[in-house]
């Protein structure tokens, strides 16, 4: 078992050198090198925005107002998919859109991929648009979105999403960290494969979605677009289509939220096997590997190295430490401690790769989750 513990180790420590320090400055270089094609001249004749709302009776009327304020985007459409909420979130939603926004309520808790299915197998739009109740779009966004799908060959584009926290709000090193994942969509999006696009915006052809699977965790905004590139269109990053949504409050609320992720990320792993094909989509799967499954896997490899570790005598002090640490750093999250500074930074990284590794183990032992609840926010 040590040979195996080692292994497993360099494997873990091999995918987290080359996804963080080694594939960012490898696709930047390619961007700098790529030649966008010519843009088209066929602008999508009609845009949908749809959401999904689990009992969001306090932000949907502001996120309604938001959206049908528009700008440069005639005859917008809004749609609001009520999943089985308690509370008042469909009538809000009527109230604020006033006649100008669509409600549909669905009697039980059924996960925001099986609203979203429903949501876009009913809408004749030409374009959709995806977003969430928490999130704000600066005036432009939407057309900003539509104006990169005016290129036929476009069949996908990603917004910028920017974190804020709210005045005496604790901060977390979200933002420093989606700063960095940002610059990387943007050079991927310039070789026309922006990989897992933001729930908050994001922006596609309705020809192109195809229905998700009704236990999909948390990955619709990877799925939809990755699924448009299969179709052979590109999937581009549009910077001018800015939406704003509060940070999460602490990191106990995002440990949650990245324990979601992960059961999506071993979903897809475990499905969407056709990523692997390299010879088929070379820059598609590098990215794939690179940015996702190096990042889903290595924190995984991480704990099974350490696990593997409690088996050999040379290295089970080591093994039994590591796994200390990592129940340590989630039962020191519960408490929502203020960690700041480079020790918080790096705290913050561990702790949440902690909690993906989880998730991607249970979703890739066939664990789902489709009904969750939302991320506390500051």
């Amino acid at each position: 078992m040590t040979a195996l513990a080692g292994l497993l180790a360099f494997s873990a420590f091999a995918l987290f050198v080359w996804s963080y320090a080694c594939y960012p400055p490898l696709i930047a270089r390619l961007a700098a090198r790529f030649v966008s094609p010519p843009d088209g001249t066929t602008p999508p004749v009609s845009v949908e925005v749809i959401l999904s709302a689990a009992d969001e009776e306090s932000v949907i009327g502001v996120r309604i107002a938001n959206l049908l304020a528009q700008e440069g985007v005639s005859n917008l459409a809004v749609t609001v998919g009520c999943d089985g909420c308690r509370d008042g979130t469909a009538a809000a939603a009527r109230v604020a859109g006033g006649g100008r926004a669509r409600v549909v309520e669905f009697a039980s808790r059924r996960g925001k991929a099986s609203v979203l299915n429903d949501l876009v197998r009913g809408s004749a739009a030409d374009v959709l648009v995806f977003t969430d109740a928490n999130t704000l779009f600066e005036p432009g966004a939407v057309r900003a979105l539509v104006e990169a799908l005016g290129d036929p060959a476009v069949g996908a584009a990603c917004g910028r999403l920017v974190f804020e926290t709210a005045p005496g709000a604790r901060a977390t090193p979200e933002s420093v960290y989606w700063d960095r994942e940002t610059r990387l969509k943007e050079a991927e999006g310039a070789l026309g494969i922006c990989l897992g696009a933001n729930g908050a915006i994001y922006a596609a052809r309705r020809a192109l979605v195809v229905p998700l699977p009704e236990d999909t965790t948390s990955m619709d905004d990877f799925l939809i677009p990755v699924r448009v590139a299969k179709a052979g269109r590109r999937v581009v990053f549009s910077g001018a289509a800015v939406a704003r949504e509060d940070a999460a409050r602490d990191v106990a609320a995002e440990v949650s939220r990245r324990f979601r992720i992960g059961i999506g990320a071993g979903q897809v792993l475990r499905r969407e096997r056709w990523l692997y094909a390299a010879p088929s989509h070379p820059l598609l799967t590098l990215a794939f590997l690179s940015r996702k499954a190096a990042r889903w896997l290595a924190p995984v490899l991480a704990l099974a190295a350490a696990a593997a570790a409690l088996f050999s005598p040379t290295l089970f002090p080591a093994g039994a430490a590591a796994l200390a640490a990592a129940g340590l750093l989630l039962a020191i999250a519960r408490r929502k401690p203020r960690v700041r500074g480079p020790f918080g930074r790096l705290y913050y990284f561990a702790v949440l790769n902690v909690a993906l590794a989880l998730g991607v183990a249970a979703g890739l032992a066939g664990y789902a989750r489709p009904v969750w609840a939302r991320t506390a926010r500051s």
